[in-house]
């Protein structure tokens, strides 16, 4: 891929919209998840954008070279998108690319961790639909891997707060069933923690560390250290658990 920066790429669409149409042009920010061929020589995108949520839109002869984007079009650049709106589908007209993420592109294990939160989305976001707080949390979790934070404890948190947007991220601090004080500790069970008390049989998972900075300002970690990166990892599972249940 080519080092593209900020510019506009125009994809050369002319459309008269009639007056009192339904018809219209708008802007969205937002990100490529998906691209792929659609009917011969178009390029069908799946974007996630703002206000819009998760959107499938058209670019009309992209895949056969007619109208020049460059890598405005690769999965995980982000941008600012001027699509038409017809009655049956959404076209990209321009793209103002806003961060093509080159440098995470050099780190072969955090693009992994980033393409496996493209399948989450696509799998459990519906269509059309705003999601425009988790849209801004991916973007912070793209920036940490970027910056080297260590993927699965960055996925972790980006799972425990796209979990906490939809009000069924478990509670860190107090049990689940009787509201005690969990101390950094617990057992999972139905979705959420329990304490010693209340589910002493079972197998118990240490996040306190991993707690700390989940429940933390930022997506980039004051340290890190072998033990949050051990308890991240025990954690994941559940979180993906708790997502696929509710969905």
């Amino acid at each position: 891929m080519e080092r593209f920066g900020k510019r506009t790429e125009k994809t050369g669409l002319r459309v008269e919209i009639p007056e009192e149409s339904g018809q219209r042009f708008v802007k969205r920010a937002g990100v490529v998840l998906k691209r792929g061929s659609y009917m011969e020589g178009d390029l069908a995108l799946l974007l996630f954008l703002k206000t819009s949520g998760v959107t499938w839109c058209y670019v009309p002869g992209a895949a056969k070279g007619s109208f020049r984007f460059g890598g405005a079009l690769e999965p995980l650049v982000w941008g600012r998108y001027q699509l038409y709106q017809s009655k049956r589908r959404v076209y990209v007209r321009e793209v103002e690319v806003t961060d093509d993420f080159w440098e995470l592109r050099k780190l072969p294990k955090a693009v992994f961790m980033a393409a496996r939160w493209i399948r989450l989305l696509a799998e459990n976001l519906i269509l059309g639909y705003p999601y425009d707080s988790l849209l801004t949390k991916f973007y912070w979790a793209m920036k940490a891997l970027e910056k080297g934070v260590e993927p699965d404890i960055v996925s972790a948190r980006f799972l425990w707060c796209w979990l906490l947007d939809w009000g069924i991220a478990p509670d860190f601090k107090l049990c689940s069933t009787c509201g005690r004080p969990l101390n950094g500790s617990g057992t999972w069970f139905d979705g959420s923690f329990n304490c010693q008390a209340c589910a002493s049989s079972r197998q118990r998972l240490e996040f306190d560390l991993f707690a700390k900075y989940a429940l933390s300002n930022s997506f980039i970690p004051n340290t890190e250290n072998a033990e949050m990166l051990k308890q991240a990892r025990a954690l994941f599972p559940f979180f993906v658990k708790n997502l696929d249940e509710n969905r």
